[in-house]
C-alpha cells in the first residue's frame, strides 16, 4: 500500500480561527461526508471501495480527517473537496476487478436563503441552538435585519444556498465558521468561485447592514422581505372555525394571540422583564405547558408598537391554547387596567378538502335527481306503478306477458295464453261442443297468420268454385 496523488481539481481551504461571541441565527442544512443519506448504497464508504463523486457536484464538500484509502477516487468536474487542515492522507490501492464495490455520492439540491426551516437560534454562551416552535411568526424565523448570520464548516459544509435573486439581504453581521467575519469579506466571497458554489442566484444580491440594531427599536423584517419568505412557505389548511393570522406569520393557524400596545405599560417597558414574568405565569397556569408552544415578541410592523403574544397547540388543535390564554386574563387585567385585545380561533373544525367537496357535492346530486324520479312515477306515471304492483304480487319478475307467458300451457292469469290441451270428443259436455269447435277454429286461425313468413310461405290453392257450395258441418254426437 502507497500513497500516490490523484488527478483532479481539488480546492485546499484552510481554516483559520475568529473568537467573537453574538447571539445569532445558525444555518442547519448541512452537507456531511459521514451521513450515510447521502450516499448510493445509503452507508458511508468502507476502506478499499470506489469512490464517486457526480461530475455536476455544486457543493462543497469537506473530506474526514485521518487516512482515508480507497481504491479509486471520481472527482467532480464542477465542485470543490476540501482537505481538512490537520492529520490527512489519501491512499490509493490496487483491488481486484471482480471484487469492487462502489459508493456514489449523491450531489446536495439547494434550498432558500429565506425560509424559516433552514435557520435555528444559536446561543454561543450556552452552545445550544433553537429550532423555531410552530407559534414563532415566519417573517422571525429568518435572521432579522439586526441580527448575526452564522454558516458553520468543519466536518460538514453548508448545504448549497438559493439566493432567489434577492435584491438585498440586510443583517448586523455575517459569520463564515472560523474563516472570516463581516459584511464586506461576505460580499466578496459570494462573487468568488468557492462562493459561487455555495450561494446560487446570487449575483445581484447586495449585503448590506440593516437600518436598526436593536430588537426593542426596529421591525424584525421589512415588508419586501416578508414577500420573499412568504413565497417559500406552504400553507396548511387549519382545522378550526376561525383561524387567525398574527402579524408576522405567512399562513392563518389555529391558537391565540393577545395584542396590547407598550404605551399601555406603567413605566418604561423592558421586554425580557416581561418576558419572565409572563413565562413564570405560564408555567403556573392551569393548562400543562408540554400541550402548548407560545412566543412573545414586538409587532412593530406598519408603524406598531405592539407586544404579541401567540398561544397554539403542540400537535393536534383542541383549544388547550385557548383554555391557556383564558387562565391568564387575570394577570391580563391586572397588568393592562386601560385595555388589551386577545383573539381566539374558535372550536375544532375539520373543512372539507378538493375531493370531498367534489364527492359530497356528486352524491347529493345523486339523491336529489333519485328523490324527484320518485316522486314524478308516483304522482304522474299512471302505468308504471301499477305494472310494478302486478309483479311483485304475481312474483312475475324475470317474465313477460309477451314473451314467456305464450308458451305457458295452463296459464290463464293473464289472459292472452291459450290452452292448447284439448280433451278428446267423448269427453267434452254436450252443452261445450259447439264453442269448443268455434274456439279450435279461432285458434287455427290465428296460428296461421302468426308467423307468416313469405319465403316460406305456401302458394295458396285456388279455390274450387264446386267445393265452395258445401261448408264443413262438425256434428257433435251425443
Amino acid at each position: 500500500m502507497k500513497a500516490v496523488p490523484v488527478t483532479g481539481v481539488i480546492v485546499i481551504w484552510q481554516l483559520f480561527s475568529i473568537h467573537t461571541t453574538h447571539s445569532t441565527k445558525v444555518w442547519l442544512p448541512q452537507v456531511d461526508f459521514a451521513d450515510s443519506s447521502n450516499w448510493v448504497p445509503a452507508r458511508v464508504p468502507s476502506p478499499q471501495q470506489t469512490i464517486v463523486f457526480p461530475s455536476k457536484l455544486n457543493a462543497l464538500v469537506s473530506l474526514p480527517a485521518g487516512i482515508m484509502t480507497v481504491s479509486s477516487l471520481v472527482l467532480p468536474q464542477q465542485g470543490g473537496l476540501l482537505f481538512p487542515e490537520h492529520s490527512f492522507s489519501l491512499n490509493v490501492v490496487s483491488q481486484d476487478p471482480s471484487s469492487l464495490s462502489v459508493a456514489v455520492f449523491k450531489a446536495p439540491g439547494r434550498t432558500p436563503y429565506y425560509s424559516g426551516n433552514n435557520w435555528a437560534t444559536y446561543d454561543e454562551q450556552r452552545l445550544a441552538r433553537q429550532a423555531p416552535n410552530a407559534a414563532v411568526p415566519h417573517a422571525e424565523r429568518v435572521p432579522c435585519q439586526y441580527e448575526t448570520v452564522v454558516f458553520e464548516t468543519g466536518k460538514s459544509m453548508p448545504k448549497p444556498i438559493d439566493m432567489q435573486y434577492h435584491e438585498s439581504i440586510e443583517v448586523g453581521n455575517v459569520r463564515f465558521g472560523d474563516t472570516f467575519e463581516g459584511l464586506d469579506n461576505f460580499h466578496n466571497f459570494l462573487s468568488s468561485e468557492l462562493g459561487q458554489l455555495l450561494f446560487y442566484n446570487a449575483e445581484d444580491t447586495l449585503i448590506r447592514q440593516g437600518k436598526c440594531a436593536s430588537a426593542e427599536k426596529c421591525p424584525c423584517q421589512e415588508e419586501r422581505q416578508m414577500d420573499a419568505i412568504c413565497s417559500n412557505e406552504r400553507c396548511a389548511v387549519p382545522h378550526c372555525l376561525s383561524p387567525i393570522q398574527p402579524s408576522g406569520h405567512c399562513c392563518p393557524i389555529c391558537g391565540s394571540v393577545l395584542r396590547v400596545n407598550i404605551a399601555q405599560f406603567p413605566g418604561v417597558f423592558n421586554l425580557q422583564s416581561f418576558t419572565d414574568k409572563l413565562r413564570r405565569k405560564i408555567a403556573s397556569s392551569d393548562v400543562d405547558v408540554a400541550d402548548v408552544e407560545y412566543h412573545i415578541g414586538i409587532d412593530r410592523s406598519m408603524g406598531a408598537n405592539v407586544v404579541q403574544l401567540i398561544v397554539v397547540d403542540k400537535g393536534e388543535y383542541g383549544e388547550r391554547s385557548v383554555q391557556m390564554m383564558n387562565s391568564l386574563r387575570p394577570f391580563f387585567e391586572k397588568q393592562f387596567a386601560s385595555g388589551f385585545h386577545i383573539t381566539h380561533a374558535g372550536q375544532p373544525h375539520t373543512p372539507l378538502e378538493g375531493g370531498q367537496v367534489f364527492t359530497f357535492v356528486l352524491l347529493s346530486l345523486i339523491a336529489v335527481s333519485a328523490f324527484f324520479t320518485v316522486l314524478y312515477v308516483y304522482y304522474y306515471d299512471n302505468l308504471l306503478v301499477p305494472r310494478l304492483r302486478a309483479a311483485v304480487r304475481n312474483r312475475q319478475f324475470f317474465t313477460t306477458p309477451f314473451v314467456f307467458a305464450r308458451f305457458h300451457p295452463n296459464s290463464d292469469t293473464d289472459g292472452l295464453s291459450v290452452d292448447v290441451n284439448f280433451p278428446s270428443d267423448g269427453q267434452l259436455p254436450e252443452e261445450e261442443c259447439e264453442q269448443s269447435s268455434a274456439t279450435v277454429a279461432a285458434v287455427e286461425d290465428r296460428h296461421a297468420s302468426s308467423f307468416n313468413n313469405p319465403m316460406y310461405e305456401k302458394p295458396t290453392p285456388k279455390a274450387d268454385p264446386a267445393a265452395e257450395a258445401f261448408d264443413d258441418v262438425e256434428l257433435c254426437v251425443k
